[in-house]
C-alpha cells in the first residue's frame, strides 16, 4: 500500500506490484543494501562493520524490516537485532558475537537497515513520515473555542486568587479571619466539587484531540489511545490505585503518532478485502479470509486473482493521500497547535570605558506580555511537554535564554553604526533573514547610543542650569548686601545674565520668575533631545522563527551568532498557531496498472 500510494517504482518492484519474471523477497532486498553499507564501512575500518561483514542473514534483518511499517523506533529495532545476533553461532555452537558488544553492533546495524529502507522505499518512507507528522500535530492540538475558554478560565482563576490574597491580607491586618462563605464568594471554585473540578481543569492543560480519518469505504476510524486516569482508594489494609473510567483522559500523543501510519494502512487493507469480497459475491465466488490470506475453491482461484488485482488498482486510482489531507484540513480547520518559537532579540549597554557590550540580563516574556499571552504561552509549553516534544535544534533544554553573546569582537563592534530611525525601511525576515537580524542589531544599537546621548546631554544641561541658578542667587545676595561680587563669580554667570543684572532687569523681586523662565528654557531643550536623538521605534520588528517549520533558518541564525556576525541572541518561547499540514510528498513514476499484469501480486 505504501508503494502504491507513493507510486514508488523501486519499492513496487520489491513487493511484487510490478511485473517480474520471478517473485521478489523484500527482506533479501534490504539485506543486500545493508550488506553494501556494511562493506563500504568495513573498507574504511569501522569496527562494527568489520565484525558484521559476511555475517548478516535474512533472519537478522527480517523483523526490523517487517515492523518498520508499524512504527518501530530505532531503540526498538536495536532490541530486535540484539535478540537475532544472540542466535548467531559458529559450527561449534559457540556465539559468534561478544555479548558485551551486542548493543553497540545492534545499534549500528539498525541505523543501516533504516537507511536501506529509505533508499529502497523512498516515496513510501516519505509517505509514512507525512502520516506520522500529521498525527503528531493533530494529537497535540485543541480547538480555538477550547483554547479561548482555557485562557479565560485561567485568567479568572488568577483574579479570584488575587482577590482572596488581598482579602486575607486585609483581614490579617485588622486582626480578623475570613469565614467559609466569604472565601467561597471570592473564589467560587473552592466550593463543592472542587476536587473533581480541579482534575477536569487540569485536563485543559493536556491535548485531547484523537486522530480520525475516513477509509475508501466511507467508514470513519478514530484512534482510542489515551492515558489512563488513576484514582487512589484507601482501604483498611493499604492504598490502591484504580483506573477511573468516569473521568476524561488525555490523549496519548506518542501512541497516536506512532500508531497512525500502520492503522491507516490496515484500514486500506480492510477496505481492499471488503471490496474484493463484494466483487467475489457478485461474480458468484465463495470467499473466505484469515487476516490478509484470501481463499476460494481451487477452480475459481484464477478468477479471484483477477478480482484482487482489479479492486486494488481501483482503490489506489483514487487520490487516497490527497483525500486524507483534505479531510484533515476540513475536520481540524478550527484547531490550534502549540509550537516552539525562537525570538531574535538584542540590546546594548556601555561600559565605563565606552566599549560596547551586549546586555547579559535574562529576558523573560512575563514582564512585557499581556496576561492572555502569558497564559497561552504557558499552556502551549505544557502541551508540548505533555506530548514529549523535547527535541530541538538548540539542544531542547528548558532554559529560556538559550544563547547570548557579548559584543566583544572588535570587528563586530566596529561594524555597528547609527541609523536614521525615522526613515529606515524594514527588511522582511522571510526574504532576508540575515539582513533583517543585522538591521535589528543596528536599530537596537542606535536606540542604545541615542539613549546614552540623551542621558549625557540631559545630565549636562541639568548641571549647567543648576550652576547658573546657584550663581545667580549668590550674585543677587551679594548685591543685596552691597558686597561687590568677585570677578570669579562674575565669570561664572553668562554675559546675558550679567547684563540683565547690571541693567536692573533682574532684581530681587523678579529673581524667582527669572529662575522659572530658566527652568522652562532648560526643559524645552531637554524635550528637544528626543527629536534630536530618536529612540522610539513603533513599527513591528519581530523576528520569530518556528522550530518546527523553519529549522534551517534557525540553524543558520545560530551559526551566524556563534560566528560573531550578529550581536543578538535567541530566546525560547511557546505559542499556539493554526493547525496546518505539510505538502504531500511527491509521487514516483510507477504505473499502478502494472498490478493487473503482475504474476506474483499477493504472493
Amino acid at each position: 500500500h505504501y508503494a502504491a500510494m507513493g507510486r514508488d517504482s523501486k519499492g513496487a518492484h520489491e513487493v511484487n506490484l510490478a511485473t517480474s519474471d520471478r517473485p521478489q523477497d523484500v527482506y533479501s532486498g534490504i539485506l543486500r543494501v545493508a550488506e553494501r553499507y556494511v562493506n563500504e564501512d568495513a573498507e574504511l575500518g569501522v569496527e562494527e562493520a568489520l565484525q558484521l561483514k559476511n555475517r548478516l542473514t535474512r533472519k537478522i534483518v527480517k523483523q526490523t524490516v517487517m515492523t518498520n511499517v508499524y512504527g518501530v523506533t530505532l531503540m526498538g529495532a536495536k532490541e530486535q537485532i540484539i535478540a537475532r545476533l544472540r542466535e548467531v553461532k559458529d559450527e561449534n555452537g559457540a556465539h559468534v558475537f561478544d555479548i558485551m558488544n551486542l548493543s553497540k553492533l545492534a545499534l549500528y546495524l539498525a541505523k543501516k537497515i533504516f537507511a536501506s529502507l529509505g533508499e529502497m522505499f523512498t516515496q513510501a518512507q516519505e509517505t509514512q513520515n507525512w502520516l506520522n507528522e500529521s498525527a503528531r500535530r493533530i494529537s497535540s492540538s485543541m480547538t480555538r473555542a477550547a483554547l479561548a475558554d482555557t485562557i479565560k478560565m485561567a485568567a479568572d482563576a488568577r483574579k479570584s486568587s488575587a482577590r482572596l490574597r488581598t482579602a486575607v491580607k486585609q483581614a490579617k491586618a485588622a486582626g480578623e479571619t475570613l469565614d467559609c462563605d466569604e472565601v467561597l464568594e471570592l473564589w467560587p471554585d473552592l466550593g463543592p466539587g472542587a476536587m473533581r473540578r480541579k482534575r477536569l481543569d487540569t485536563l485543559a492543560d493536556k491535548p485531547m484531540t484523537p486522530v480520525a480519518w475516513t477509509t475508501p469505504l466511507g467508514m470513519t476510524v478514530l484512534q482510542p489511545y489515551r492515558k489512563m486516569v488513576t484514582r487512589r482508594v484507601a482501604t483498611n489494609l493499604q492504598n490502591i490505585n484504580v483506573h477511573d473510567v468516569n473521568m476524561p483522559a488525555q490523549i496519548n500523543s506518542q501512541k497516536q503518532k506512532t500508531a497512525f501510519p500502520p492503522n491507516f494502512v490496515h484500514s486500506l487493507d480492510a477496505s481492499h478485502m471488503v471490496l474484493s469480497a463484494i466483487e467475489c459475491k457478485v461474480a458468484g465466488l465463495v470467499f473466505a479470509s484469515v487476516h490478509d490470506s484470501y481463499w476460494t475453491h481451487a477452480c475459481d482461484v484464477d478468477k479471484m486473482n483477477s478480482i484482487l488485482r482489479e479492486q486494488f488498482v481501483k482503490m489506489h486510482k483514487q487520490p487516497i493521500m490527497a483525500n486524507v489531507k483534505a479531510e484533515f484540513e476540513q475536520r481540524y480547520s478550527d484547531h490550534m497547535v502549540p509550537i516552539v518559537v525562537w525570538d531574535y532579540v538584542n540590546s546594548f549597554s556601555f561600559e565605563k570605558n565606552g566599549e560596547l557590550k551586549g546586555s547579559q540580563k535574562r529576558l523573560s516574556k512575563s514582564g512585557h506580555e499581556k496576561q492572555a499571552e502569558q497564559i497561552e504561552a504557558d499552556l502551549a509549553r505544557k502541551h508540548i511537554e505533555s506530548c514529549d516534544e523535547t527535541e530541538g535544534v538548540l539542544g531542547g533544554t528548558d532554559d529560556l535564554v538559550q544563547m547570548q553573546i557579548e559584543v566583544n569582537d572588535q570587528k563586530l563592534a566596529e561594524s555597528m553604526e547609527v541609523v536614521d530611525l525615522t526613515s529606515i525601511e524594514l527588511i522582511d525576515p522571510a526574504q532576508d533573514l540575515f539582513g533583517a537580524a543585522r538591521q535589528a542589531d543596528l536599530i537596537a544599537y542606535t536606540q542604545s547610543v541615542n539613549g546614552n546621548r540623551i542621558k549625557d546631554e540631559r545630565r549636562a544641561l541639568m548641571k549647567t542650569y543648576r550652576e547658573r541658578v546657584s550663581q545667580l542667587r549668590k550674585y543677587m545676595t551679594q548685591m543685596a548686601k552691597k558686597t561687590a561680587p568677585s570677578e570669579e563669580d562674575k565669570i561664572k554667570l553668562c554675559a546675558a545674565e550679567q547684563a540683565a543684572v547690571d541693567s536692573k532687569q533682574v532684581t530681587q523681586g523678579t529673581l524667582v520668575k527669572y529662575i522659572e523662565n530658566l527652568k522652562a528654557e532648560r526643559d524645552t531643550l531637554i524635550d528637544g533631545l528626543d527629536a534630536k536623538y530618536p529612540v522610539k521605534f513603533d513599527r513591528s520588528l519581530a523576528i520569530s522563527i518556528s522550530q518546527r517549520d523553519d529549522k534551517e533558518q534557525l540553524e543558520q541564525l545560530e551559526t551566524l551568532i556563534k560566528q560573531g556576525k550578529l550581536a543578538g541572541r535567541l530566546v525560547k518561547g511557546h505559542k499556539f498557531t493554526e493547525l496546518t499540514f505539510d505538502d504531500l510528498p511527491a509521487q514516483g513514476d510507477f504505473d499502478i496498472n502494472q498490478v493487473l499484469r503482475s504474476p506474483y501480486f499477493f504472493s
